[in-house]
């Protein structure tokens, strides 16, 4: 179950290609978990925000 989609601006994409790929390969991964994950310590810094 996917519980929410994430988007990215052009710069975010832009900087993630100029990453190299153990990175880009961990960011995308982290992203998936956090998308299927309704784990409120995944996003305890964020709660005033969302």
């Amino acid at each position: 179950m996917r519980f929410f989609e994430t988007k990215f601006l052009e710069e975010a994409e832009q900087f993630i290609a100029q990453l190299d790929p153990k990175t880009i390969k961990k960011i995308f991964y982290n992203i998936n978990l956090a998308e299927h994950t309704n784990d409120p310590k995944l996003f305890k810094k964020l709660q005033n925000d969302i």
